[in-house]
């Protein structure tokens, strides 16, 4: 049998054992918090998946090359976006793409990509409109919103604009044709089961949401309208501001006490909120909106499996939220636990490395020689790790 033999610096291993030990304690504290997890089950209304329908999917999704290419002009990478249906038992598909190359924060490609899916699903809407497509429901890989909404609007005549007006398209071209959208999110960082325990849990609602029910079961926490105004509260006093909890929410409450700036900040962010979110739903520029507040935030877990997926429902076409989620469980993925509508557009619009690659070289060619330099690596050393 042949061996790798390499070699690590004595200091880092030191570092690395002190981490695993710091982290093996983190994830043995869950022992003692499972059975409060487990309780929250007794506040909501815990049902069985029930035999699946069939429905008219579509799915979409977008992705990047990753990471993105760092050069001297900037961030580099192509976003590939399209979708996949299957439309009384026949496939269509679509994808296109787009070059980004910017100056800009990471952030800002992540959010450009989330624009474009959010551009092609109301397109794709559209033609239902139209007459030219049959769709019982649009599936999304992610939440059915872009950052900053649902929580405030973007900012008038700043960059983020944009999301405002496509998100209303999106919601308007699926209330005008009565098309339900799911948004499936896998990466789920959101504490909003800590609603239940009225306190900051110290796990995500994955693994909360993974204790509370088991395989072939589902509940719903509510709709966002009722559900964030609560969830703030907990984030802002309870989840960051800790010790100052009770002193925050007296500042909120109008009542004057003693904060440190941190604690004031966290006040404040509070009562911006509450403005922040009624004009997202009030708001007269992007009327369909308002709808946001009527996403219904569901956990379920697929039958076979042993972790809880959270999903997000705008039920425009009255399909029921029983029979969407039996619809979800029946279609998951035995290798991700994800609908596999959602695993199929995800494997149709990826990005490879040498994609990436190719068309920066394409460009290249295009380039002045006077100006090659905007198109050489910042960093030649991780450039070359690629390869």
């Amino acid at each position: 049998m042949e061996t790798l033999d390499y070699w690590i610096e004595p200091d880092l291993i030191i570092a690395l054992r002190h981490d695993i030990e710091k982290y093996s304690e983190k994830i043995m504290q869950l022992h003692k918090i499972i059975d409060e997890l487990v309780s929250l089950r007794e506040k909501v209304v815990v049902k069985e998946i029930v035999s699946p329908r069939n429905f008219n999917v579509y799915a979409v999704d977008s992705s990047y090359g990753t990471p993105p290419l760092e050069l001297v002009g900037g961030v580099f990478t192509v976003i590939a976006y399209g979708y996949v249906g299957v439309s009384y038992g026949i496939q269509d598909r679509y994808v296109s793409g787009a070059i980004y190359f910017s100056d800009s924060r990471e952030a800002d490609l992540s959010r450009f990509s989330a624009i474009l899916e959010k551009r092609l699903a109301a397109r794709l809407l559209e033609t239902k409109l139209e007459g030219r497509k049959n769709i019982d429901l649009l599936v999304l890989d992610g939440e059915i919103a872009i950052h900053p909404l649902p929580y405030n609007l973007a900012v008038k005549g700043g960059k983020y604009e944009e999301i405002n007006r496509v998100v209303n398209r999106m919601l308007k071209a699926a209330a005008q044709s009565r098309t339900t959208i799911v948004g499936v999110a896998k990466r789920v960082r959101s504490k909003y089961l800590s609603v239940l325990a009225n306190k900051c849990l110290p796990v995500n609602d994955k693994i909360t949401a993974s204790t509370m029910i088991k395989p072939g079961e589902y509940f719903s926490l509510g709709k966002l309208r009722d559900i964030l105004p609560k969830w703030v509260l907990i984030h802002y006093a309870d989840c960051e501001g800790n010790r100052e909890r009770d002193s925050i929410l007296m500042c909120y409450s109008g009542k004057s006490t003693k904060l440190s700036e941190k604690g004031e900040r966290l006040c404040r962010r509070l009562k911006e909120f509450d403005k922040n979110f009624k004009s997202v739903l009030e708001t007269h520029e992007y009327p369909y909106l308002r709808h946001l507040g009527d996403i219904e935030v569901v956990y379920y877990m697929p039958p076979g499996h042993r972790t809880a997926v959270r999903v997000e429902v705008l039920d425009f076409g009255n399909l029921g939220v029983e029979n969407i989620v039996s619809y979800l469980a029946a279609t998951t993925s035995t290798v991700t636990g994800y609908p596999q509508i959602l695993d199929a557009v995800d494997q149709y619009v990826r990005v490879s490395p040498d994609l990436v690659e190719a068309v920066l070289t394409s460009l290249l060619t295009k380039t002045p020689e006077s100006l090659a330099y905007i198109m050489w690596p910042t960093n030649m050393q991780k450039r070359l790790s690629r390869f």
